[in-house]
């Protein structure tokens, strides 16, 4: 589907987040979107021959360990995917009865802690990531756990580009028509 084809909302969620139809930004969220949807098809029919394996009595390891990783990978990135979309949970009930300032005001608070917390998990992903670089799974000895545990740093660290790309929307959101920032 091309930009022109995507609905209202779909578009609308991409420009909340600063992606433009056609930009770099917008592409990246739409390659991220196909790869999360293949990692989890993957997971499945992996799951699924393991299961069908398993009942027929020829087992195979290696088909869990390789669902572990499509998993890993597709939670992470299917998270930017949630987050540029603004589909993740959120418990809203006393924010929505604040003025529409101070809900702009605790959304942007909110967004800088969110920002805070990736940026830590980007730093603490990587390092865990090197910690597991002797580590390989049983059924898959020539993949390294690394390559499962990089999910994290990659994953956190493309939803804190989302986050500025938010950060950035939200401040001109806050700003009054002369560039001021309403109080």
């Amino acid at each position: 589907m091309n930009p022109a084809q995507e609905s209202g909302g779909e578009l609308a969620a991409h420009e909340s987040a600063g992606g433009r139809p056609g930009g770099l930004f917008y592409t990246l969220g739409r390659v991220e979107l196909r790869f999360a949807q293949l990692c989890v098809v993957v997971m499945t029919a992996l799951v699924l021959t393991s299961a069908i394996a398993r009942t027929v009595g020829t087992p195979m390891n290696w088909t869990v360990d390789l669902a572990t990783f499509t998993f890993a990978w597709a939670v992470f990135i299917g998270a930017d995917v949630a987050w540029r979309r603004d589909r993740m949970v959120s418990i809203d009930i006393l924010v929505d009865r604040l003025p529409a300032v101070a809900r702009r005001w605790v959304q942007l608070a909110c967004t800088v802690l969110v920002a805070a917390l990736l940026a830590a998990l980007v730093i603490t992903g990587t390092m865990l990531a090197a910690d597991a670089s002797d580590r390989s799974f049983d059924g898959v000895p020539w993949l390294s756990y690394t390559w499962v545990t990089m999910a994290v740093p990659i994953g956190c660290l493309l939803m804190l580009i989302t986050t500025g790309h938010k950060l950035r929307s939200q401040i001109q959101s806050l700003r009054g028509r002369h560039g001021e920032v309403t109080p």
